[in-house]
């Protein structure tokens, strides 16, 4: 890896620490640089990637964001009529105002994780933990993952050949494309852009749609230089004459099987014992598969991906805007005004990549390309989103004596698992009742100051996190079964995945992942246990009779009390539900010598996962 030229010389690591720090706790939209290669502390390092290119030469048949951005921006500031800015609700709510903020595809996209897919240090750790862990297939790793991390790079590779490396760690017969050459491909840094998403065909609306089986043409195959797009009778002229790709109306832009090409993933298991396939397959995350059977799903009210997470308070299925401007930044009047209007901010819940990425903006080489603050408004769309996720919902509250008794439901209002993706996710119910002197009589599930539970000491010790555990080894004790019934601190209910190797052991290597030994993880609404596939239904829920009763997508907790003689009504109840995007024991579990790995734990020492707040409730008990 080569280091930034973005340095401050003589900045000693303290101080540089003790200001991360600062930043990491607060929305502050400083950014500070620290030496190349600093050390963060046991082998540790800071992100020193290169500046990152914005205008790169295209490509085969990819080209860069920012070109499309040319002409896919907002007007400029004033201009009337506006395009693709926020309304005016005095106004219009449904006609962008000339003063509203900026909304185009390109600014709201050059801040997602979509555009930072590559970047992201957690995924870059987790690619090279694993082929540190089967060097033997480091080449197929690395270009399975890069398949949907890098679209463009990878497709490109595998269409022309160029920068393919064929070895032994490679199963493909026209070779692998690496990871050390995505970092000095500007078109791999770029992630998931432009040119990657609306070429990919309308294949996806048949056969098996997942694992990156998505079809881009070639440069020398029909359909070639063609974007597709979510709106009829596209105006084309422009778009050709500028950048050379014809426009045209693709139904499957709007479906939400063109998001399950790479969302919906399995991947290979690998034997515990002899270290190769053992031909089945693991469902790594299936948020597809899951809305497909909700309420939202097809068979219900067909609200689909984009709908979700392509949106912004405030633009409604009503909000109309002109989707480009002319070269010049001028607005051609003659062009349609289109609706629905999609912004390209793609949130989900991945705050901490977003909180990563506003601190070490320098390090991770997208100074040149992101103002400060721009990831930081970004993680804070983010959070109100993860707050419409979920309910708490307070029941049955009883006192006597020696008890307090009540329920808490948490009600699923996605249209998929709650967590759903990546297995390192989980979410939890803190609780604390106080009495009516303030003295706190009860207290579980509120993280310390690193996010970390009580319980997660246990979780991430030794033989819990050892790769190769001894035969029969019990792993009971590494993570936290299903919980019905809370009578003390150390019940916490959170809901996760853990997965399972093929000798049934706790593992966090995700080519060992055989089968969940848990996935309690809340159904969406509609969401029937009874029919759905065999690999998306919950384990471990067994004598739970409330879990998703009637397909409501609930789970009840029942918290039966104990109360101290000296404890004096009333009682105030104090519930949170939280969110962590990468929990304790998978950010230990991504270790090794590669430099992107010690980056990354020099990253999580100054920016732990935060634990979000997804709902809470307080109520009162006389």
């Amino acid at each position: 890896m080569t280091n930034s030229g973005c340095t401050r010389a003589g900045l000693s690591l303290i101080v540089v620490m003790a200001i991360v720090m600062l930043a990491a706790c607060s929305d502050s939209d400083g950014t500070v640089v620290p030496d190349d290669g600093a050390d963060a502390g046991d082998g540790a390092l800071l992100p020193s990637l290169t500046t990152q290119i914005e205008h790169w030469a295209q490509t085969g048949v990819f080209l860069a964001a920012a070109d499309c951005g040319q002409c896919h921006t907002a007007s400029r500031p004033g201009d009337e009529p506006a395009v693709m800015r926020m309304p005016d609700p005095l106004i219009s709510e449904n006609q962008p105002a000339a003063d509203g903020a900026d909304i185009s595809p390109f600014y709201d996209w050059k801040s997602s994780v979509m555009a930072n897919a590559f970047t992201d240090p957690y995924y870059r750790a987790v690619v090279k933990h694993e082929t540190e862990v089967f060097p033997h297939l480091a080449g197929f790793i690395e270009d399975t993952c890069l398949t949907c991390h890098s679209p463009m790079a990878r497709t490109h590779a595998h269409q022309t050949g160029v920068s393919l490396v064929q070895d032994e760690s490679c199963l493909l017969e026209d070779g692998c494309y690496r990871a050390d050459q995505a970092m000095i491909d500007p078109h791999a840094r770029e992630g998931v852009s432009c040119t990657a998403c609306h070429q990919i065909t309308d294949s996806v609306l048949s056969g098996e749609t997942n694992s990156g089986n998505f079809d881009i043409a070639a440069a020398d195959q029909p359909g070639a230089f063609t974007i597709y797009g979510p709106y009829q009778a596209p105006v084309g002229q422009a778009m050709q004459n500028l950048v050379g790709y014809t426009p045209a109306f693709g139904l499957h832009m709007a479906d939400s099987r063109h998001c399950a090409s790479c969302h919906e993933l399995f991947t290979p298991t690998l034997d515990m014992v002899t270290d190769l396939p053992n031909g089945e397959q693991f469902p790594e995350q299936t948020p597809y598969a899951e809305w497909e059977n909700s309420d939202l799903g097809p068979q219900g009210s067909g609200v689909s991906c984009q709908q979700c997470h392509m949106a912004r308070e405030g633009i409604s299925a009503d909000y109309q805007t002109r989707i480009a401007v002319t070269a010049n930044g001028t607005v051609n009047q003659n062009w349609p005004e289109r609706s629905p209007y999609f912004p390209h901010v793609m949130i989900g819940g991945n705050t901490w990549l977003l909180d990563t990425l506003e601190i070490f903006r320098e390090e991770l080489g997208r100074g040149e390309i992101n103002q400060a603050g721009e990831f930081a408004a970004t993680a804070r769309l983010t959070r109100e989103f993860l707050r419409t996720a979920a309910e708490l919902l307070p029941a049955n509250p009883v006192r006597s004596t020696e008890e307090l008794a009540f329920d808490l439901t948490i009600r699923n209002n996605t249209g998929h698992k709650l967590p759903t993706s990546f297995p390192s996710r989980r979410i939890w119910v803190a609780t604390r009742v106080t009495d009516g002197n303030d003295q706190v009589v009860f207290d579980s599930g509120f993280p310390d100051a690193n996010y970390h539970l009580t319980v997660d000491a246990g979780f991430t010790a030794a033989d819990c996190m050892t790769i190769k555990k001894p035969a029969a080894f019990d792993s009971a004790g590494c993570f936290q079964g299903h919980i019905r019934q809370v009578t003390a601190p150390e019940d916490i209910p959170i809901y996760e995945v853990v997965l399972g190797s093929t000798t049934d052991a706790i593992t966090h290597v995700l080519l060992y992942a055989s089968a969940a030994l848990k996935d309690n993880r809340i159904p969406p609404r509609g969401f029937d246990s009874t029919v759905v596939p065999d690999y998306v239904m919950p384990v471990g829920v067994a004598g739970d009779a409330d879990f998703n009763l009637a397909n409501a997508g609930e789970d009840t907790i029942a918290y039966r009390l104990p109360l101290p003689a000296t404890a004096v009504a009333p009682f105030r109840v104090e519930a949170t539900l939280y969110y962590q995007g990468i929990r304790p024991t998978f950010v230990k579990a991504a270790h090794g010598e590669h430099p992107w790995i010690r980056e990354f734990e020099g990253i999580v020492s100054v920016n732990p996962p935060r634990a979000e707040v997804m709902a809470s409730v307080n109520f009162l008990v006389e």
